[in-house]
């Protein structure tokens, strides 16, 4: 690529980051670090927790009246599988662009004292944002599930935790962007998996069959 587009996509990009981490109200800047917090890859745990009490509640309270209201237990398992192979993969392709590229956060790439820094990073790496990754993520495995509700939730928080990830000063525009692509991504890679896993699967319980009719001949 030409270096002056380069040049002028990465002027864009430092542009756009002042544009959005410039502005400072209390009550932004609170509302901000929520989103930061809510894009956590650690709140894996709490979306896995919710999953089994679900899974357990159809276990042992299958005639209740309030199981009408939950998700039915074939859901429940298959968004969580597809959770937990999409978060290994996206887990490992963010660890990889990371490490590989060691692109600096815009604290440490742009001049001192003009980056705005609310939440302390994790990592000395800015690209991508394993923050906007994990919101992706979330919103690409339950958006097939969800209600009107809960689709209107998950199409403000993904922004929000992107947007929130600029503001606190922790990533780039184009970090939170090519977040956005692995999580979704990921979500395809995880479909693919728990796809030929079943195909497998088929295979294999047809092949018993056909052993166990041949025996009984």
């Amino acid at each position: 690529m030409n270096t002056s587009v380069l040049s002028g996509l990465s002027a864009l990009n430092h542009k756009l980051f002042y544009m959005v981490n410039g502005v400072r109200l209390p009550l932004l800047d609170q509302a901000m670090i929520l989103g930061t917090h809510l894009g956590d890859f650690s709140n894996l745990v709490w979306i896995v927790t919710a999953a089994l009490v679900l899974l357990l509640a159809h276990r042992f309270a299958p005639a209740s009246a309030a199981i009408r209201w939950l998700p039915p237990r074939n859901t429940v398992v298959a968004c969580l599988a597809l959770l937990l192979v999409a978060y290994v993969a996206a887990a490992c392709m963010v660890t990889a662009l990371k490490v590989g590229l060691h692109m600096p956060r815009p604290a440490a790439a742009l001049p001192a004292g003009s980056v705005h820094v609310l939440v302390a990073p994790e990592s000395p790496f800015s690209f991508p944002s394993g923050h906007a990754t994990f919101a992706m993520l979330v919103a690409s495995v339950f958006w097939p599930y969800c209600r009107s509700w809960g689709r209107i939730f998950l199409a403000v928080f993904v922004p929000w935790v992107g947007w929130s990830r600029i503001s606190v000063g922790a990533h780039f525009p184009v970090d939170v962007i090519t977040g956005y692509f692995c999580g979704a991504i990921s979500v395809w890679l995880g479909m693919r998996v728990l796809a030929l896993c079943s195909r497998r699967r088929w295979q294999a319980e047809r092949l018993s069959l056909a052993v166990n009719r041949n025996m009984k001949k």
